[in-house]
């Protein structure tokens, strides 16, 4: 059924798989209409225009409605704001699109035949990762090296058990995901903080202080690539020289790379398993999922690996997974039949990317705007206008665990666009916000305009 066919439709608890490709966000998180008022000043002056559709099979302009699907995106914030301040929830990391159509019919088929016993195979789940990252990213994976997973977190949590024991640490280049603290402290870690520099429009590493905190107490490290939230795609260069510090140091390389098929044009995704220096990547372990790639995050399927078998194992005997059936379903489906989709709402975010920045540069000049080069996150510095709003000195009589929680607040009373603070994110994220941009233009204009209206009369 297209979007077209479906917009007809309405949306209740029962039926949201099916509901509607809507022309505005509606329910309980307001309507994009309902923000016009607020944001006339922004659009007035906006003269930028969305980005025309490419010609493509599939539609991610028009809008799919998420809201009372108990979507973690739509549905959460709300419950933060009983007076209904929120409209735009561009937080949460999932994308707002309709899934690739393979994977609804997939997951039909399925549901046809009524029993839901053990699972008998995960082969065929198998056989996709491996020919997905042989043929897409030229990492050759024998079936052996590769342990599936119910998600990045388990695996991850398992491997910094065995690396890292109790009374060590983990080293982390900042700002980076805040999943990562969560993970460390699951298995009882402490990590240490190497804040990235900002050179020249882009996020650097700094080596020199990357290797002053390489202590012996220190058994792992975490590369995150791409780089969220700071969108860096590493180069071979870049993991090269990390891998072999942390060689040299007896740190094992723990390389999360759940957003590795989200890349701009003109950037190339290097798996840290494909590095020339067998020896650096024998000191890895891997972890990836299509959870980002294909919007499946609840479908709890992830997988990890490593060429070296001792390093794998070490980490096998700490995990456990719990994979359900659908989700083994609806990734099988992705990885065998989903490419085409994933290649159209790539090729569809990074426009949108490139529309955020002219906008962001025209219409919002005190706010900060870094060029990704992967996810489809953005990570925009509202120093300035968090010290127009007085954010450092009001927060903690706000009750708020940080300046950037107040002004996550302050934007959506005054916006109605809730961001993810940069507090979360580690040293370096002070000032920021984190921005999700995998949603229709339609909204990301909206949003835009909503925050450019805010921002301009401080």
């Amino acid at each position: 059924m297209s979007n077209n066919q479906q917009s007809s439709k309405g949306l209740d608890r029962r039926s949201f798989m099916k509901g509607a490709g809507m022309t505005a966000i509606a329910g309980a998180a307001g309507t994009v209409a309902s923000v016009a008022g607020t944001t006339a000043s922004a659009q007035e002056s906006s003269s930028l225009d969305i980005p025309k559709l490419a010609n493509g099979k599939y539609d991610f302009e028009t809008i799919y409605n998420r809201v009372g699907s108990n979507c973690a995106r739509w549905d959460s914030p709300p419950r933060n704001y009983p007076g209904g301040e929120f409209k735009f929830g561009m937080g949460v990391a999932s994308m707002d699109f309709e899934c690739a159509p393979c994977i609804t019919e997939a997951l039909q088929e399925r549901i046809n035949h009524h029993s839901w016993g053990y699972l008998s195979s995960t082969e065929g789940l198998r056989d996709g990762i491996l020919r997905w990252n042989g043929e897409r990213h030229g990492v050759d994976l024998a079936p052996e090296m590769v342990t599936i997973s119910d998600g990045v977190y388990p695996g991850m949590i398992a491997a910094m058990r065995a690396f890292v024991p109790r009374g060590s640490k983990l080293l982390l280049s900042t700002p980076a995901y805040t999943g990562f603290y969560s993970m460390a402290s699951a298995a009882n870690v402490e990590i240490i903080d190497s804040e990235m520099k900002y050179v020249n429009g882009r996020y650097e590493i700094d080596y020199d202080d990357l290797e002053a905190k390489m202590t012996p107490d220190v058994r792992a490290m975490i590369v995150c690539n791409p780089q969220n939230p700071t969108g860096n795609v590493w180069t071979e260069e870049e993991l090269l020289r990390v891998g072999r510090l942390c060689l040299e140091h007896n740190i094992i390389v723990l390389s999360d790379e759940i957003h590795s098929d989200v890349i701009r044009r003109g950037h190339k995704y290097t798996p840290f398993a494909s590095l020339p220096d067998e020896a650096v990547v024998n000191n890895s372990v891997s972890f990836n999922a299509i959870s980002k790639t294909f919007n499946l995050a609840a479908m709890k399927n992830a997988y990890y690996y490593s060429k070296s078998p001792v390093t794998k194992g070490r980490v096998d005997k700490y995990h456990r997974a719990e994979l359900s059936t659908l989700g083994v379903v609806a990734n099988e489906a992705a990885y065998n039949h989903g490419a085409e989709w994933f290649e159209e709402a790539n090729a569809y975010m990074d426009d949108t990317h490139s529309y955020i920045e002219s906008y962001v540069k025209q219409y919002m000049p005190t706010v900060g705007y870094t060029k990704n080069e992967g996810t489809y996150m953005t990570f925009l510095d509202f120093s300035k206008t968090m010290e127009s709003v007085g954010a450092k000195e009001m927060f903690a009589s706000h009750g708020k665990a940080s300046p950037e929680h107040y002004f996550q607040d302050w934007l959506v009373h005054n916006s109605g666009v809730y961001l993810n603070p940069g507090f979360g994110y580690g040293a370096g994220g002070a000032g920021h916000m984190r921005m999700n941009i995998a949603s229709s233009r339609v909204v990301i204009k909206e949003v835009l305009d909503a925050m450019a209206a805010a921002v301009n009369k401080v």
